[in-house]
């Protein structure tokens, strides 16, 4: 149907198209007219672009196809846009002197202005021993803080951490197996009781005390973490595990280095320097070697390479002692598998986080079962001396006093590895950097038992 809508004399005609009905018996509406008149008005007396909305429906059961819509025939304005300039044109030639809006001089920049940050400083009180899962724990006063920041801003300024691998520093190889199979000597130390130890889910006491198994007690493997660098995975972190970090003895003097190692670890950080980190592995060799508790393998598990890194040396030094590896216990094998291996084997939510495991450098001590707790007194009892060249060794004199037939107190016979023998004369600190630190004790299948 057609509608005109004109003046004296019509200069405009609106044309109205309306799909599926008959012009003749079609009727006009004042409402149609008004639209017609209402666009007349807008195309002379606004000027602007209209974007037509094109609107499908279904109109007497009929489909509107939009092929068949008409628009205005008139073209929007060209606006000239930055991206439509050629580039070499925005681009400056070589040579070209820097304008004045280019230039920018410190004098002109406003005072900076101190913020108060000591609201941050604010930290928890209470034993470490506790469990992490009693609720929140009083705070101490901003106020009380300020002496304890200013007698540590002048060790905390200097302190730089060593982030290079660590492959080199330990003494190859990095895995060496169990020595003999000889029963454990139960009366050589006593058991770990400096803390109370927590139980990982679904572990109790009484399961790990007791298991329903009696040949898990008895043939059973475990094996302890100690974290050489690195943050262990954060179930076992946020339930009180240490981590580790290891200084740069590169940046620092061999005297400021050992002076910024603590004596004991109060914290949750263990600090490590590259001496104390070869020491602690004569340690443990020495330990398997004595073979007073029971058949002990050992070894040091790298950092996986992270990217850009030169993955090939690391894992060939790493991997250098996988020869000997049929000479492991079954549950040896199983745990130095890749981790994606133990994955598949269905870790429960109680296990590691493997993949952040692998991105930690640590020491793993693999023993019995039943030797768990005696083996944790046995590492709390690492000690060493600045001074590496007495006559009188770690290893030497922690030997003489175990295969001594005659032995001494529980306690001392395996004390005496670590402090390297009583000798009054020396005046030098003791190190024992694992007495008051938190390790986690896996299974064979690497999940998580305790933290002592």
């Amino acid at each position: 149907m057609d509608t005109t809508y004109s003046q004296s004399p019509p200069r405009y005609v609106v044309h109205h198209f309306q799909y599926g009905t008959d012009s003749g018996t079609s009727t006009v509406t004042e409402k149609l007219l008004q639209e017609g008149a209402d666009l007349l008005k807008e195309v002379r007396n606004e000027e602007s672009w209209h974007t037509v909305k094109v609107k499908l429906g279904n109109i007497f059961g009929k489909l509107i196809v939009p092929s068949r819509l008409v628009t205005l025939s008139a073209s929007p304005p060209d606006i000239p846009s930055p991206r439509s300039l050629p580039i070499l044109d925005s681009i400056k030639d070589w040579n070209e002197p820097p304008t004045a809006q280019e230039l920018y001089a410190l004098d002109s920049l406003e005072e900076f202005e101190s913020t108060d940050l000591s609201s941050l400083f604010c930290s928890t009180i209470g034993d470490r021993d506790e469990s992490p899962f009693q609720g929140m724990k009083p705070t101490i006063p901003c106020n009380c803080l300020e002496p304890l920041l200013d007698q540590e801003e002048s060790s905390m300024k200097f302190l730089r951490l060593d982030t290079g691998p660590l492959h080199r520093v330990i003494p190859q190889p990095h895995i060496i197996v169990s020595k003999s199979y000889r029963p454990p000597v139960f009366d050589a130390i006593e058991t770990y009781d400096r803390a109370t130890p927590i139980y990982l889910p679904p572990h109790t006491a009484s399961s790990f005390l007791s298991s329903p198994n009696p040949n898990d007690n008895t043939f059973g493997r475990r094996a302890w973490i100690i974290p050489a660098r690195g943050t262990l995975p954060p179930n076992w972190n946020e339930a009180g595990a240490s981590s580790a970090v290891v200084l740069d003895d590169t940046k620092h003097p061999e005297s400021s280095s050992h002076s910024l190692l603590d004596q004991t670890t109060t914290g949750q950080t263990i600090k490590w320097s590259h001496y104390a980190l070869t020491e602690f592995w004569k340690f443990l060799n020495t330990l398997r070697d004595l073979n007073n508790l029971g058949s002990l393998g050992i070894s040091f598990r790298p950092a996986r390479p992270r990217r850009g890194e030169k993955k090939e040396e690391r894992e060939k030094v790493s991997w250098e002692a996988s020869e000997i590896l049929p000479g492991l216990h079954t549950s040896d094998i199983c745990s130095s598998r890749p981790a994606n291996t133990s994955s598949r084997m269905g870790q429960s939510s109680s296990g590691s986080n493997t993949s952040s495991l692998r991105d930690c450098d640590y020491f793993k001590v693999y023993h019995d079962s039943n030797v768990s707790m005696h083996l944790r007194r046995a590492l709390d009892l690492f000690t060493f001396r600045l001074d590496s060249n007495d006559k009188d060794s770690p290893e030497q004199s922690g030997e003489s006093e175990m295969t001594s037939t005659n032995h001494l107190e529980r306690s001392n016979s395996l004390g005496s590895i670590g402090e390297g023998g009583q000798n009054t004369k020396r005046k030098k600190p003791k190190y024992c950097l694992l007495r008051g630190a938190r390790l986690v004790l896996i299974d064979e299948r690497s999940r998580g038992v305790l933290i002592a």
